[in-house]
């Protein structure tokens, strides 16, 4: 066999391994879609709603939103309604219209309105109606006084508590719609450093190792979606306080600019479509924590999600409203 022979024939055998490997790969099979758990339950609000005291000082429930008696279930959600001193939910008329069970105090006060077969929540809070009157005497609000908020809270029972630290993902998402934010403010009175309305969604991470000395601790995590002050709410990193009636835990809120620049900036009736994994951001934020001398005792293994909380929070004479299409934290 000369040598051109050899090659060739070596060349042949070589081409037919590679085609004999080749046809033996084992074929990989497609992952299909990620799957993801859900945190929350009820979330159509099919059980209606406990209700807090108008009074910060006082978390005790006072009462419940039952669909005019409809509802005999345990409600798995809350509205906080801190500080909203003339506008006592138990004290609103109630009615069904439109497919929603709405709640309104009076003619001009805060409103919910529950639609519980696409679960839409919408919560309107009118300072215009609480600063100036009873409660809070201040028009506009002064430095370290309290201010209105109209939440949505549920606080998550031991047996669903999320642990943190084994997670791959953990997404918020939320669909919503700011459907208005009327200034109210007496003219030439607004300081941006105490006065704004802030539609926000935090939860609480916190230490649930029992063992732990500083066990039931926790940071807040939140994520500012409309600010009036601003296009995207900036970053913000400080101890709980500027009223009287205050956690003293750490707040923790990122920019919300790279998050939300892909649906463009705060804007009243626009529909936004959110999905974040926050995990790396919760990392970020505990470890912030822990250099502003906050949780120094905790691990990350001994962080869960715990509570949350979303709705408005208004330290100014604004009348605002939010249209909330169904919101959840999905984890795997």
């Amino acid at each position: 066999m000369n040598k051109s022979t050899f090659f060739s024939v070596a060349i042949i055998l070589l081409l037919m391994s590679v085609s004999c490997k080749k046809g033996t790969d084992p074929v990989v099979p497609d992952p299909g879609p990620i799957t993801y758990n859900t945190l929350f339950k009820d979330k159509f609000y099919a059980n209606g709603f406990n209700v807090s005291s108008t009074n910060e000082a006082n978390p005790n429930i006072q009462g419940r939103l039952n669909y005019g008696g409809t509802v005999t279930a345990t409600p798995i959600w809350r509205i906080g309604q801190w500080n909203c001193i003339n506008n006592d939910l138990m004290k609103a008329g109630y009615s069904f219209i439109n497919n929603q069970y709405e709640y309104k105090v009076g003619t001009n006060g805060n409103r919910i309105a529950v639609n519980t077969t696409n679960g839409t929540l919408t919560l309107e809070l009118n300072a215009s109606t609480e600063y100036g009157l009873n409660g809070i005497t201040s028009n506009p609000r002064k430095q370290n006084e309290p201010w209105p908020a109209l939440l949505c809270e549920c606080e998550i029972p031991e047996s669903r508590i999320l642990k943190i630290s084994d997670k791959k993902e953990i997404r918020m998402t939320i669909d919503y719609k700011v459907l208005r934010i009327e200034d109210k403010m007496p003219s030439g009175t607004t300081n941006v450093n105490l006065h704004s309305a802030q539609f926000q969604w935090f939860i609480t991470v916190q230490n649930r190792n029992t063992v732990s000395a500083e066990f039931g601790r926790y940071i807040w995590f939140g994520l500012d979606f409309h600010d009036k002050r601003y296009d995207y709410a900036p970053f913000y990193a400080a101890q709980d306080g500027g009223k009287e009636n205050n956690t003293g835990a750490f707040i923790y809120m990122p920019d919300m600019k790279p998050l939300m620049s892909n649906q463009g900036k705060a804007e009243i009736n626009k529909k936004f479509n959110v999905d974040i994994d926050v995990l790396p951001i919760i990392r970020e934020a505990f470890t912030l924590a822990q250099q502003r001398n906050f949780l120094t005792k905790t691990k990350w293994e001994d962080l869960y999600v715990g509570a949350t909380n979303i709705g408005w929070e208004v330290p100014g004479t604004y009348d605002v409203a939010v249209e909330i299409n169904q919101f959840d934290i999905k984890y795997r």
